[in-house]
């Protein structure tokens, strides 16, 4: 049995994501249960299990936009994940973490969408294997061991490349636009105690949604930020300065809420 449960919603809370979702993603509710369901049943598997969706999940309101979404080298979709201690406390109180976008890489072209969720914490190898995504959940676990839940979503949910390369080009106002007021109702659906952003354009995105919430803001951990990291801490950004400095500010945060 898992020390976790991942993405186990109330019915009136995945009936109300599926709605919000359904406005940018075009997905049954039926068969986005079924993509939770199975990565609830692969979560302690070893190695990278894939699914996919066809292209057409997504349809830009921006015409010029929508070609180059037809013509990109690869496409990301991550849908919202919720991680929690696999424990007998219910209700237990929910922090969100806003990320930015569900990057891809590949250097052929890929006609399906890998769908995945954010950081890929769905599976175990990402966990618990590979440096980035295992420090992502190391810094995730700080706030399980002490009792909340952990929604994870991005600001926009589909990245797309290039036609003949995998860097990624932004997405159009009207696009921009529509992700953010799924993000709004999002918050509203879960009613976080505190919301964290991790990079700047989520922190960006939830300021311009304007909550009563301060968000708490943190670079993305990811590797290319250790920069960022090493000057908000004032010391290197080894791993386990970045998990204690995190442990810090996070838990002193929410000692106020």
């Amino acid at each position: 049995m898992s020390d976790y449960l991942f993405s186990q919603f109330k019915a009136n809370e995945f009936k109300a994501l599926h709605k919000e979702l359904s406005k940018v993603l075009d997905i049954s509710q039926g068969h986005l249960q079924a993509l939770y369901e199975v990565m609830q049943q692969e979560f302690e598997l070893e190695g990278y299990p894939k699914h996919s969706l066809p292209r057409n999940i997504f349809h830009s309101h921006d015409e010029s936009f929508q070609k180059c979404y037809k013509d990109a080298l690869v496409i990301g979709v991550d849908i919202p994940s919720l991680l929690e201690k696999n424990n007998t406390i219910s209700n237990k109180k929910t922090v969100v973490i806003v990320g930015q976008d569900p990057l891809r890489k590949s250097d052929k072209r890929v006609e399906e969408i890998d769908i995945a969720t954010p950081y890929a914490l769905h599976l175990k190898d990402c966990r618990e294997k590979l440096p980035n995504t295992r420090l992502y959940f190391d810094l995730i676990k700080v706030l399980l061991d002490v009792g909340y839940q952990v929604y994870l979503t991005d600001i926009f949910k589909v990245w797309v490349s290039e036609a003949n390369c995998d860097r990624g080009i932004p997405l159009n106002n009207q696009d921009c636009n529509r992700f953010i007021q799924v993000l709004k109702t999002e918050l509203e659906i879960f009613e976080p105690v505190a919301i964290v952003t991790w990079g700047e354009k989520a922190t960006s995105a939830i300021k311009s949604i304007k909550l009563e919430v301060k968000p708490l803001e943190f670079p993305h951990p990811s590797g290319a930020a250790n920069g960022a990291w090493s000057k908000l801490m004032g010391k290197p950004a080894t791993r386990e300065n970045r998990i204690n400095f995190w442990q810090e500010k996070v838990l002193d945060h929410l000692s106020g809420v």
